[in-house]
């Protein structure tokens, strides 16, 4: 893997909707870089943040969310860019694989009418005919016939019309990929040949890889680091391994703990009590403090830093406050 070069990298990150009781801090503070040919999968509960910090990425949020911080695609800051410049980077350089393809797809234009759209956008010196071939290719690495260019979306099943997301989302090479939940809305045995479409597809195009999801199934199957997020915060990062054999934040060992095992006997289901905290009022502390079994007075007066250890793992504790040293 090239570890000489970020793909891209987010310099602390942050994501606020404006309301009028205040901000709500959806993603707060989040740093990390990724690096071709790698996934990065990010879980956490629901309203964690991490779907609002793939789109942060497009620059496909709401006229009220606020981008803070530096996003950079390989030397290119894009929180400085235009929407103008942004419609040049989308679908070419970051492409986006949604959770159900039907709220992407247009109903009413044939699938070669995708295709072609996407590909001439961005690179208007291709003849449609070429365009044609490019959009038959990416569709037979995805397993579908080029006799399905002239069908309409809704001609194709579910796990199919995903397929056919993931050929729009390779067909120019983009540099990062994000999937977010892509497999939620299929059973499965449709959702393991997905995974497995996926995996081999990252490695013809050579992309980085954000999965976003809430299921640790699919991360254990397709990442090569874990990035755990709670209230905004990024509160862990690691390699997978690591992540599920020595997990460091309390967040992240209840996270696992609370996985549905059924092949281990009398094994009584955990569950992590309370909620999380509103992200309109976070006040000063650890997020998890009111959840956290290793809570200390420190915990509910002072936000913990980013802290990196010895072996290169991110955490945000202050259980490791003497182990490691503030992230800048």
């Amino acid at each position: 893997m090239n570890r000489e070069r970020a793909v891209c990298s987010l310099k602390s990150l942050k994501v606020y909707y404006m309301t009028f009781d205040g901000p709500v801090k959806a993603v707060d503070d989040v740093s990390f870089d990724i690096h071709r040919e790698e996934t990065l999968g990010l879980v956490g509960e629901s309203g964690c943040g991490k779907s609002t910090l793939g789109s942060a990425i497009l620059k496909i949020l709401p006229r009220t969310a606020r981008i803070y911080g530096k996003i950079f695609l390989d030397d290119t800051d894009i929180t400085a860019l235009d929407e103008r410049e942004m419609q040049k980077i989308r679908g070419a350089r970051i492409s986006m694989i949604f959770q159900d393809p039907m709220t992407s797809l247009n109903p009413i234009m044939k699938v070669k009418d995708h295709f072609i759209e996407t590909i001439r956008t961005h690179r208007p010196e291709i003849s449609e005919e070429e365009a044609l071939e490019m959009a038959a290719r990416a569709l037979a690495e995805v397993g579908i016939s080029e006799s399905r260019l002239n069908d309409y979306p809704f001609q194709f099943s579910g796990g199919m019309r995903q397929r056919m997301m993931i050929a729009l989302a390779i067909v120019l090479r983009p540099s990062l990929i994000i999937a977010d939940e892509p497999t939620t809305s299929l059973d499965v045995i449709v959702q393991a040949q997905i995974l497995e479409l996926m995996k081999e597809i990252q490695g013809h195009v050579r992309s980085a890889m954000i999965l976003i999801t809430h299921d640790l199934g699919v991360v254990a199957e397709m990442t090569n680091r874990i990035g755990v997020m709670y209230a905004g915060h990024l509160v862990e990062l690691a390699p997978r391994d690591s992540i599920y054999y020595d997990p460091l934040h309390p967040y992240t060992k209840a996270l696992l703990e609370s996985v549905p095992n059924t092949r281990i006997e009398d094994k009584e289901l955990k569950y992590i009590d309370g909620f999380p905290p509103s992200l309109l009022n976070v006040g000063e502390g650890c997020r998890f403090a009111d959840r956290c079994p290793k809570a200390r007075k420190v915990c509910f007066e002072k936000t913990p830093k980013d802290l990196v250890l010895e072996d290169g793992r991110l955490v945000k504790c202050w259980l490791y406050e003497s182990e490691g040293q503030v992230e800048e």
